[in-house]
């Protein structure tokens, strides 16, 4: 039985598992992909909504579609039945057929089309070839096609923006209204491959007082507000890195050159300086305009080295200075109640055909830690100074709602025998392949951070007020702080401006495009990777249960596929009422989340970009 609530219209959002969200009083309503009734990610559309009596939660179908989001997509081609169709994400709601082609088109092969008749009533949209974007032997396929997919609304400085280096060098030399120093020992740490460099830190210790300055590239000196420059770099509001090209926020010469804290160079820089007990209190803070220099450019792999084989050097005594103190900001961090969970990164390596040949988890050590502490410590004081003088744009995380919290405590309750905190939850697992996946979890259930000027706190750092204030070279929300900021120094303060709404708006929009291309980007290069190694045995941790699949985690590569309970020994299966087990009802045999099974290939679905796997009989 049910009780059926008014139709209502929404803008619907697409997810990987092809399930439809339509937000409803503030709260998300799931729809079944057999109940989208052909809606594409961003259409607006009108749903009815039901009340399922006896159940925590509601369901809603869409009736029709209201506005189409667009009519524009980057696909790939298959055929099926002489007819040639494209795929333009997992679980496509609609098929869309190619019709008045001659081209002839090898399934795989990356497209842009254009929808002439979306056919509402029809099995599926037809679509007008615009565009072949690359072959499926092309190495850079994936590329092209995640880029084509996701980066259309950027700005291509290539094609119009022309730089006079000249005026950049005067910037830098004709700018005296700061503090210099450019005597310190600063140094900056980075990945290997860094092509920018947003901060860079000095650190001495005098008198059991640590003067901390984190150093800002201030890129705001470079990139006037209203410019062509500015509304540029607005368009495109984040960078993006990909193992075969990096997009920048804005022009490479700027984002690698002239803003960026290279090593060896006069800069100019925003600066947050800290005095600082051993215990980690706050006894000063100050920000200013400051012109530094890069002493020492830094690889995490290096810090790492000095740390675990210290020599004497003044350099490596800063090193251990900063470490130090780490571990104390980090230690308070976590007792106001920030939260530890695991996260991770993949590295690729590829063949010449853009295959991958390896992929490694990319190693949180201990020098990532050490410059995310200084970079929080730095977003935090730069909210305060923000927050008691204007309005900035904050970097929120609210709270999990009730449900949410509930789901979260009955995980705990399931696997632990006594209550704990998420971080001492995660931590009493031994296994990292669990901490991993009760991490993800607990994520899952979190709520997303967005850019916003109404503060509420970051529920993950445990922070009353955030900003994000030391990356201006890759995100533009940083810039804006910044311009704030700068602003508060010169005692040049202005009231809250009506257009930062506007720029809120596309920053939170753009930030998700870039998630999204990223995630997708990096499960079709692991599927391809477990495409070319099918013959491998694979370890697996079950992540979760639905109505007819286990879902496991592949711990090589870390990317979730699926298995199907048939394929375990005959019995009824049926999924426990904690949700985090599944029992056999006559063997009384149990699998639960956090488990490891040995499995292999049995197909792979590149258009879904799914995996699914079968038992291994090896023990």
């Amino acid at each position: 039985m049910s009780t059926r609530k008014p139709n209502r219209s929404s803008i619907i959002s697409i997810l990987n598992d092809g399930r439809g969200i339509v937000k409803y009083y503030d709260e998300d309503i799931f729809i079944t992909k057999n109940h989208l009734n052909g809606a594409f990610d961003k259409d607006e559309v009108q749903f009815s909504i039901q009340k399922v009596r006896y159940a925590p939660y509601k369901k809603a179908k869409v009736l029709k579609v209201i506005k189409r989001n667009t009519s524009s997509f980057v696909g790939r081609v298959y055929h099926e039945n002489k007819n040639t169709f494209i795929n333009v994400s997992p679980h496509q709601p609609k098929k869309i057929k190619l019709i008045n082609t001659n081209e002839p088109l090898k399934d795989l092969s990356v497209v842009k089309v254009y929808i002439t008749n979306w056919n509402e009533r029809g099995p599926h949209a037809h679509g007008e070839l615009k565009k072949i974007i690359s072959s499926p032997e092309d190495p850079l396929a994936d590329h092209l096609y995640v880029t084509n997919k996701y980066l259309e609304h950027r700005f291509l400085y290539e094609d119009s923006v022309k730089i006079d280096s000249g005026d950049l060098e005067k910037i830098i030399l004709n700018d005296k209204n700061r503090e210099d120093f450019t005597k310190l020992d600063t140094f900056s740490i980075d990945p290997d491959d860094a092509q920018d460099f947003d901060d860079a830190i000095s650190i001495s210790f005098n008198e059991n007082i640590y003067d901390l300055k984190v150093h800002i590239a201030d890129v705001s000196a470079f990139v006037k507000p209203g410019s062509d420059l500015d509304n540029a770099a607005l368009q495109n509001s984040n960078s993006y890195y990909f193992p075969e090209k990096s997009y920048h926020m804005l022009p490479s010469e700027l984002a690698t050159k002239y803003c960026s804290l290279v090593p060896g160079e006069n800069r100019l820089a925003v600066s947050l300086c800290f005095k600082l007990t051993n215990s980690g209190k706050i006894l000063k803070e100050r920000a200013c305009l400051s012109i530094i220099k890069n002493k020492h450019r830094l690889t995490y792999k290096e810090v790492n080295d000095i740390l675990v084989k210290p020599q004497k050097s003044n350099l490596d005594q800063k090193i251990f200075l900063l470490f130090e103190l780490h571990k104390t900001l980090k230690k308070n961090r976590l007792k106001d109640g920030a939260l530890d969970l695991v996260s991770t990164e993949s590295i690729f390596s590829f063949d010449l055909v853009g295959t991958p040949s390896k992929i490694i988890e990319k190693k949180q050590d201990a020098s990532h830690a050490m410059v995310e502490e200084c970079m929080l410590l730095a977003n935090k004081y730069a909210a305060k100074l923000l927050g008691s003088k204007v309005n900035p744009i904050y970097r929120n995380h609210d709270m999990p709602s009730r449900r949410s919290f509930l789901r979260i405590e009955a995980l705990i309750s399931a696997f632990s025998n006594k209550p704990k905190n998420f971080n001492n939850f995660i931590s009493s697992f031994k296994s990292p392949n669990k901490r991993k996946i009760f991490s993800r979890l607990i994520l899952k259930k979190l709520k997303r951070a967005e850019y916003s000027l109404i503060n509420i706190g970051h529920y993950g750092l445990a922070f009353d007020h955030y900003v994000h204030f030391t990356s201006p070279i890759r995100r533009y929300a940083d810039l804006v702080c910044h311009r704030l900021l700068k602003n508060i120094i010169k005692n040049n303060i202005s009231k809250r401006m009506d257009f930062l709404d506007d720029i809120i708006n596309r920053i939170n929009v753009n930030e998700q495009k870039a998630k999204n291309a990223e995630n997708e980007y990096n499960r079709l290069k692991k599927i391809k990777y477990l495409q070319s190694n099918k013959d491998k045995i694979y370890q697996c941790t079950i992540e979760g249960f639905s109505k007819k699949m286990i879902h496991l985690n592949i711990n090589e590569i870390d990317l979730t596929a699926f298995l199907y309970k048939s394929h375990l020994k005959p019995d009824r299966y049926r999924v426990a009422r904690n949700k985090h087990a599944l029992v056999g009802q006559f063997s009384k045999k149990t699998y639960k989340v956090g488990d490891e099974l040995k499995t292999y290939i049995e197909k792979v679905d590149m258009f879904n970009q799914e995996i699914f796997l079968s038992l291994s009989k090896s023990k």
